[in-house]
């Protein structure tokens, strides 16, 4: 069978090696860190002990190929499956909003209309009224290039709502502020991911550090399929003969490996690194345009306090600085560390996520203070807490910003495989997903049957999208004409 060599560990490697090995291929991985996981992966904090993700990473019903992949991978025991959302509003009135049990998708969330915190009536008929008209709307390559703030200006959305119900779900959801947003995304995520199937707006959270999910257990079976993982090499240079990719070199002892195709998984910020004057223009021309693509950070605040003063597994918070809470009850334990003693009591994580962060405090301790007095204001149990210690991580880099101008810079996976045998894969290439650990996989999923058509090999099913309601499907079927 054909060989193919991956270079890029994160998610969209991980994906393309594993339906490359069940396509039958002879697959070899690089990966430039320690663990498989890229961007989905933690860290050990040195004065705890504990290892914590660098952010908090979840998925939702939607995510069928994310969910297959863990599927298989085994690892999808480890996600707890949460029907309810607990919001809460800007004075920290709770509301949790299940989809009912009774109604048919888009109904089965009126509640999320009618319970989102900090909305009038008036602004609840404006909010529907808008919604109306995205369901309206149909999917096609022009909405990612036109604006989701003048579509909602168009649409008489107040300052108020556009504040408390739109910027707060495109932020969370999206990874960027509202006036940056394309059309396309927020359509895809309003209509797909909460009013045409019934269970696409459920959230999936992990119940244990990523890097355990993904660097070690999702590795150890991607292993134990055959597949060839090297880890701590990153590639220095493709080589090419008459113009078709044949092999890559590592960047450290000269490790040079051939393949008969060669799928680039890396993030669209390191594609430069590949580029040389042996390169070919086409490769150049498209490794340099993706690499044009403009980023978003996503600020994680990781707090320790001596109690547990939330009793949701996670908030999200609407109108207020911190946007989403999350307890870690993998750290709702009696810490390891010697360091840790000096703190009396149990140890309890908590996660505040800040999404498109590019206007905090650069002052840690600042931001810190600035998000505990908000957390005091609207949790008065975190009164009674002691903080024992934070620490702020921020990645500039956490997902690509999808604004109307990312369209273009966005290559096709198999965009270089019949010139050059090169294909691409990361959540920055064209899934019709934003950035997600689902447009990641999908992008790895779609790079490794492009490389199957190529070499006239079978290709393994690909995992379905979630059907739509009976319901959904007569309102969209009627708005397309």
């Amino acid at each position: 069978m054909p060989k193919a060599l991956i270079l890029g560990g994160g998610l969209a490697g991980m994906a393309a090696a594993l339906q490359l090995r069940k396509a039958g291929f002879n697959v070899e991985l690089w990966e430039a860190r320690s663990k498989l996981g890229g961007r989905a992966g933690s860290f050990v904090d040195q004065a705890t002990g504990h290892t914590v993700d660098y952010c908090q990473h979840v998925g939702m019903g939607c995510c069928t190929h994310l969910i297959s992949f863990l599927e298989e991978t085994k690892t999808l025991s480890a996600w707890r499956r949460h029907s309810t959302l607990h919001f809460y509003g800007p004075q920290g009135n709770h509301v949790p909003l299940k989809a009912s049990a009774i109604l048919p998708a888009p109904l089965h969330l009126q509640k999320l209309l009618l319970g989102w915190p900090g909305l009038t009536l008036k602004q609840r008929l404006e909010v529907a009224t808008a919604v109306h008209k995205l369901i309206r709307l149909k999917p096609t390559q022009e909405l990612d290039c036109q604006s989701a703030l003048e579509f909602l200006v168009q649409a008489r959305q107040s300052p108020g709502t556009m504040e408390r119900f739109w910027a707060t779900i495109m932020v969370s959801a999206l990874g960027e502020s509202l006036e940056n947003v394309a059309l396309g995304p927020m359509r895809k995520v309003i209509v797909e991911g909460f009013l045409a199937s019934r269970s696409a707006y459920e959230v999936l959270i992990p119940e244990q550090p990523l890097r355990t999910l993904f660097g070690e257990k999702a590795a150890n079976d991607l292993r134990e399929r055959g597949i060839e993982i090297q880890t701590n090499r990153s590639a220095r240079r493709l080589l090419f003969e008459e113009g078709r990719c044949v092999g890559a070199m590592a960047s450290s002892a000269d490790m040079v490996s051939q393949a008969d195709v060669v799928v680039v998984a890396m993030p669209w910020f390191h594609l430069h690194s590949l580029v040389n004057s042996e390169t070919p223009q086409s490769v150049k021309k498209v490794f340099e345009f993706a690499g044009e693509l403009k980023a978003s950070p996503i600020t994680g605040v990781h707090l320790w306090w001596d109690r547990s003063w939330l009793d949701q597994p996670h908030a999200a918070i609407v109108g207020r600085l911190p946007q989403w809470v999350f307890r870690s009850p993998w750290l709702d334990e009696e810490p390891d560390s010697l360091t840790w003693e000096k703190c009396a009591g149990k140890s309890h994580h908590y996660q505040v996520v800040i999404s498109a962060s590019r206007e905090l405090p650069r002052d840690s301790n600042k931001l810190v203070d600035t998000v505990v007095d908000e957390l005091h204001e609207l949790f008065p149990a975190s009164r009674e807490a002691k903080l024992l210690r934070s620490r702020v991580v921020t990645d500039p880099h956490s997902v690509f910003s999808v604004t109307p101008q990312s369209v273009q810079h966005r290559p096709k996976v198999d965009a270089l495989l019949k010139s050059n045998r090169l294909a691409l894969a990361g959540d920055w290439t064209v899934t019709g997903w934003p950035a997600t650990m689902e447009g990641a996989i999908r992008s790895g999923n779609f790079a490794a049957h492009a490389c199957c058509e190529l070499l006239d090999v079978a290709p393994p099913a690909l995992p379905a999208d979630l059907s739509y309601s009976w319901l959904a499907r007569r309102l969209i079927r009627h708005s397309f004409g």
